[in-house]
């Protein structure tokens, strides 16, 4: 997991370019956020898609995935957690780029929500621009489980405003 310093150096180094030959560059602070998408009850074979929009005051800093899965709402233990055969990919409109090559098995992009920080986070975060779209499409290649799914992007929002 990055740590706050290295991320705040990472999102400054992100906007240098945008920055250099202003009198007085704009200032920025940046908000922790989490964004949930659920996928309700995918079939065996079938795909859902979901669309999140980031909104126009601020870029989003997508630093890891996890995810939640159910069965029916049927109680769950560690040893009884569902672990989802799922394939997603993620489109964003900003950038018109995937954000793998073919869909990526879920549970190589993203852990069980109850895991520690550590746990997938993206090597280095990914900027989605403010006034994005990300449509995420999931694919089931379960043989015979229907699940609902919470998938949550972590990340932080940064805003820019004027000194």
């Amino acid at each position: 997991m990055i740590s706050p310093s290295e991320l705040s150096m990472f999102i400054t180094a992100s906007y240098a370019k945008a920055d250099s030959g202003l009198m007085t560059p704009p200032q920025r602070y940046i908000v922790p956020k989490r964004y949930t998408l659920t996928f309700a009850t995918l079939a065996p074979a079938a795909t859902q898609t979901q669309q999140l929009q980031i909104g126009a005051n601020a870029d989003f800093f997508l630093t890891r995935m996890t995810y939640m899965a159910t069965n029916a709402g049927a109680a769950q233990t560690y040893s009884s957690a569902i672990i989802p055969q799922w394939r997603i990919q993620i489109t964003d409109s900003g950038s018109d780029e995937q954000f793998y090559n073919a869909p990526a098995d879920i549970n190589s992009i993203a852990g069980p929500g109850w895991v520690g920080a550590d746990v997938m986070a993206e090597p280095y975060p990914r900027l989605v621009t403010g006034r994005s779209t990300l449509t995420l499409q999931a694919s089931s290649y379960e043989a015979a489980n229907t699940y609902s799914v919470d998938l949550i992007l972590h990340g932080v929002l940064v805003k820019t405003y004027d000194a």
